[in-house]
């Protein structure tokens, strides 16, 4: 913590502190579970369910691979097992993203809150 935040804290009463903290930064758990709620929680939960259902094929494609006695075969049951996987690797990609633009829409509304606040006591 700079100076500056110091300095902002200093001038908040209570209930700015109370309301300023229910947007403090979370902690990665805080970040994972906070995509589940909200407007696009149904759509978080399916692809987190999507998301095991690739990674079981991608697991299924590469037991195969290893038991194909064809090359043709091994070949087409590994290209599947990595095609699911890179599927896998876009929806952790999306999910990171998710968070992150959480974590920044959480510093907007911080921000918004404090030029209210301000405006409130210039009034």
């Amino acid at each position: 913590m700079d100076d500056l935040d110091r300095k902002i804290e200093e001038a908040l009463n209570a209930e700015d502190r109370a309301l300023l903290g229910s947007f403090e930064e979370q902690g990665l758990f805080g970040q994972v579970f906070g995509i589940y709620s909200g407007k696009l929680g149904a759509l978080a939960l399916f692809a987190t369910l999507l998301t095991l259902v690739l990674f079981g094929g991608a697991v299924y494609c590469g037991w195969k691979f290893f038991e194909a006695t064809a090359a043709i075969d091994a070949a087409r049951w590994g290209a599947g097992a990595v095609m699911l996987m890179v599927m896998v690797g876009f929806l952790k990609i999306w999910f990171w993203m998710r968070m992150e633009s959480n974590r920044i829409l959480r510093e907007v509304k911080r921000l918004e809150l404090q030029l209210a606040r301000r405006q409130g006591t210039q009034a």
